[in-house]
């Protein structure tokens, strides 16, 4: 079983990541892992993501209660919480802000797929908007709740994405996809109305795959 000190590593090097590639800004954006079975790793409230240190990150049972660690836990822990207590396959989640899922998130329209092979295959047909929630509340895992356990991808409108993993990296590739997905989308819409894969495509790829 890995320690606490790995986890807050690899926790440390994801969110490094996410700042270097703009998905997240300053302290926006929060992160988790679950340790063992009843507790998780999240990242503490108002922590730079892109300067986070171990003592930035603080261990919480599956009730929110802190068990160690000096800070505040992340304002979002209630979002976390719900996808853990709904989602026994998930070990990682990481909420983020990348500029074009975010612009997608405006206009409250889910992303997507059905253009890109991997895309769909990553994804299934769409990736869905989960209904604008005011942030910090019990609005927020109100709103994902729907979209638990099946999704472990969700646009979160006027507000960001949402990732899920049966580890942080499984978590981390699905937000780098997402944000690919979503650039790719509006760039091609620039040139005209894209054309979806027609479904007869789509049965082939998923054939192909499995």
């Amino acid at each position: 079983m890995l320690s606490t000190k790995s986890l807050k590593k690899d926790i440390m090097k994801v969110c490094d990541l996410m700042y270097k590639k703009g998905y997240i800004c300053a302290t926006d954006g929060n992160v988790s892992i679950r340790f063992q079975k009843h507790e998780m790793l999240i990242t503490a409230s108002g922590t730079h993501k892109g300067l986070l240190e171990e003592d930035d990150i603080i261990l919480t049972d599956l009730e929110g209660n802190v068990i160690s660690g000096q800070k505040k836990p992340s304002s979002e822990i209630m979002m976390h919480l719900e996808v853990y207590r709904t989602s026994e396959d998930v070990n990682a989640v990481i909420h983020a802000h990348p500029p074009f899922c975010t612009a997608m998130s405006l206009s409250k329209k889910a992303i997507p797929t059905n253009y890109m092979p991997e895309a769909y295959l990553t994804f299934g047909g769409e990736i869905p908007i989960a209904r604008y929630a005011t942030p910090s509340t019990r609005e927020v895992p109100e709103a994902i709740s729907n979209f638990l356990p099946e999704h472990k991808a969700m646009v979160l409108a006027h507000h960001g994405s949402l990732t899920m993993g049966s580890n942080i990296w499984e978590a981390f590739y699905r937000l780098e996809k997402m944000e690919n997905v979503a650039y790719v989308f509006l760039l091609a819409r620039q040139f005209g109305k894209p054309e979806p894969l027609s479904e007869e495509k789509l049965k082939l790829l998923e054939q192909l795959c499995h």
